[in-house]
């Protein structure tokens, strides 16, 4: 499925995970969004099995993990990616849904000139608590010297909690590769950009408290490196779901309880 104004287009695979293959800005020709392999693996059980690419959802985890709320074992990724969703067309975007019986995930993007919006509904059909976790998982083809450029966050934290510092995007021979966090105060805008142009991610802390920031510059896996980076909002500084299901925190939804957030990208050329 496919959609698209005068200056990006928007590509998605319903069947497998609504996965969003293509984020191209048309004046340029970029897609900004890591290719898939040709063809794509059948929907697996390990992400790793495939080349990770695209730009999929993590939910309720993004590290594999146990829990008993969830009936034990959570795939790596969690639930989403790699099966089928439903997806419709609607006036300028598209609607994915994916069902299951504890709960539904929702996603509709609606694309405006340079712009696109998502908005997101995750919906408990559960008789118990669930606690979650969300990352948009959207995988960027960067280049060397490409700068990330921040501003309504505090300071990136590496697994220690210590504060990192970025730099520019270096070359796939560094052989090097790491996850860091910061939180959002307020409205966020986190963008990727060079001389062929700036994807910027943009969203209120209310949607999504945090923002991940996963790069591999042929540094991981030992056996085939990639080299990709990922702007991932997130509602959390952490990669496994929470153990809690206690009332009131918001890490955990509730039978019959609703969560709505939004994310916006731009891309905008040099």
């Amino acid at each position: 499925m496919k959609i698209a104004t005068n200056k990006i287009a928007v590509r998605i695979d319903p069947e497998f995970g609504a996965r969003i293959t293509e984020l191209t800005d048309l004046r340029s020709g970029r897609n900004w969004i890591v290719p898939a392999e040709d063809p794509r693996p059948i929907a697996t059980e390990s992400y790793i099995d495939g080349r990770p690419s695209g730009w999929d959802e993590c939910f309720p985890t993004v590290a594999s993990a146990e829990h008993p709320a969830w009936g034990g074992a959570i795939r790596d990724h969690g639930f989403l990616w790699g099966r089928p969703w439903r997806c419709q067309y609607a006036p300028c975007g598209i609607v994915a849904t994916y069902d299951d019986p504890r709960f539904q995930f929702r996603r509709a993007i609606r694309l405006a000139g340079d712009r696109v919006f998502v908005r997101y509904t995750l919906l408990s059909r559960h008789h118990a608590p669930l606690p979650w976790l969300w990352s948009q998982h959207c995988l960027l083809d960067c280049q060397p010297g490409e700068r990330i450029e921040a501003r309504g966050i505090g300071p990136w934290k590496d697994g220690d909690g210590q504060t990192a510092e970025l730099g520019p995007v270096q070359d796939p021979s560094a052989g090097v590769a790491g996850k860091y966090f910061a939180a959002v105060t307020g409205r966020a805008d986190v963008a990727l950009t060079g001389t062929g142009g700036t994807i910027q991610f943009s969203w209120q802390s209310r949607s999504a408290s945090h923002v991940g920031f996963w790069f591999s510059y042929g540094g991981w896996p030992k056996n085939r490196p990639l080299y990709q980076l990922g702007i991932e909002p997130t509602n959390a500084p952490r990669n496994q779901v929470p153990n809690g299901t206690d009332i009131g925190d918001p890490m955990v939804l509730q039978p019959g309880q609703a969560k709505h957030w939004q994310i916006q990208i731009r891309l905008t050329g040099r």
